[in-house]
């Protein structure tokens, strides 16, 4: 299972904290990019019968699967009426919870070889930013942003990090700390940023449970620290526009 955008955000969604709203000029592009990024490959069902299918095609029903839904909801072609069952394209260009348009968006990236994938990122920031629309996908997830540089830098390179490192318990609290920040809930950003750095250090020690000034000292007696810092000299080499104001 995936923990897409609507689940991640689905506290913040629900208090009002953040809200979506994706105009239609900007859904007809994101269809496009869809249409453009879209693939045949092969399956092979349980039979063992070899067959193709394309992106687009498995798409709504892993969105179905994602987030438990007999049908795709969109609203009418014509604008009047309540929202019905839709096809994959009425879901993008007309669906009624814009919140789902960014799980779909998320599912198809996952769905991409890593370069591709990279590729249709970019391309899917290039139609938010001329959209104005304040937010970001990086690492394949959809953020809220307040600024394009610290989504597209300093916190794409921090998913990436914590994503190779396959810290996922840091990396869901990273995520959270991150949609913290951006409603303006610092007490929660600073809770969650500090357990995404025990979730980190656990992660490093494989250990499963540890308060945290027992895990301070197990991860200076380890002598991680020292290699910590080597990674952190070759990463500094590497993003010197983040790290400029390092000092030896």
């Amino acid at each position: 299972m995936a923990w897409v955008f609507s689940k991640r955000c689905q506290q913040a969604l629900k208090d009002k904290k953040i809200e979506v709203s994706i105009p239609r000029a900007a859904r007809i592009r994101i269809l496009h990019l869809l249409e453009r990024f879209n693939e045949y490959y092969d399956i092979i069902s349980d039979n063992g019968f070899v067959g193709s299918t394309t992106y687009l095609n498995e798409l709504p029903k892993k969105i179905k699967a994602e987030l438990g839904l007999p049908d795709l909801i969109a609203f009418p072609e014509s604008g009047d009426g309540p929202a019905k069952p839709s096809n994959l394209q009425g879901f993008i260009l007309r669906g009624n919870y814009p919140p789902y348009l960014f799980d779909a968006i998320e599912l198809f990236c996952d769905l991409l070889e890593p370069a591709k994938g990279s590729n249709f990122q970019k391309a899917f920031n290039q139609i938010l930013e001329e959209s104005n629309l304040s937010w970001r996908m990086a690492d394949g997830k959809i953020f809220p942003v307040d600024s394009s540089y610290i989504e597209e830098q300093i916190t794409r390179i921090a998913y990436e990090l914590l994503h190779e490192m396959k810290f996922q318990g840091a990396l869901q609290e990273f995520e959270k700390a991150r949609i913290d920040f951006v409603n303006g809930d610092y007490s929660g950003a600073i809770q969650n940023a500090n357990l995404a750095v025990e979730g980190a250090i656990k992660g490093i020690l494989i250990i499963q449970k540890a308060k945290p000034g027992e895990l301070f000292r197990k991860i200076i007696d380890s002598g991680y620290p020292r290699v910590l810092f080597r990674l952190f000299e070759s990463f500094r080499r590497k993003h010197p526009e983040i790290c400029c104001n390092y000092e030896e």
